[in-house]
């Protein structure tokens, strides 16, 4: 895990010198869309109180997923974004979960959030790297959106304005999907 480590820390370094700025500003110009949706692996992490939790619990709504370390300058220039983007449209269809990678315990990731203002943001962190490695995460941030039927169906590596215009087009229509699929479900 220390390659995964050190690989993740050097592209984050690359993210900050180079590209992540820019992004910041505006919209969702690294998004790719997957060819093909990926399937979530069954990694634990672990959540408020050390508790172990899996992406099953997320089934049936659409989420957000951003790996971020509070070393790294472009995520912590995008954390308001993504806490606005939950401030305003998380709940029962879309889930915003930003998973530590930098083995911040819970109490330091509550500083870090109250530091920089984030309120809307739960703790979830992948301590030992394995979500991030079985995920092929080797930038921070990275980003995946996901479906409500637990499929990462795009990606983005570097910062992004979450709450913005051009990421609630992208974001909303996955949580209108879920909210129909739980609709449906109920009749």
């Amino acid at each position: 895990m220390d390659a995964v480590r050190a690989a993740v820390a050097a592209l984050a370094v690359l993210l900050a010198l180079g590209t992540g700025a820019a992004r910041a500003e505006g919209g969702l110009a690294n998004l790719v869309w997957l060819e093909a949706p990926q399937a979530l692996p069954d990694s634990a992490f672990l959540v408020e109180d050390g508790q172990a939790q899996t992406f099953a619990a997320f089934r049936g709504r659409a989420v957000v997923l951003n790996f971020w370390a509070s070393w790294c300058p472009p995520c912590i220039a995008e954390m308001p974004s993504l806490d606005r983007l939950a401030a305003g449209h998380g709940g029962q269809d879309l889930a915003v979960v930003a998973m530590a990678l930098d083995g911040a315990g819970e109490d330091d990731i509550r500083a870090f959030y109250r530091r920089i203002g984030v309120r809307h943001l739960g703790i979830y962190r992948d301590p030992d790297l394995g979500l991030a490695a079985a995920l092929g995460i080797f930038g921070l941030p990275t980003t995946l959106l996901i479906d409500h039927n637990g499929m990462a169906v795009a990606r983005l590596t570097g910062d992004a304005a979450w709450d913005g215009a051009e990421a609630e087009a992208v974001v909303l229509p996955l949580a209108a999907a879920a909210r129909r699929a739980r609709l449906a479900a109920a009749e």
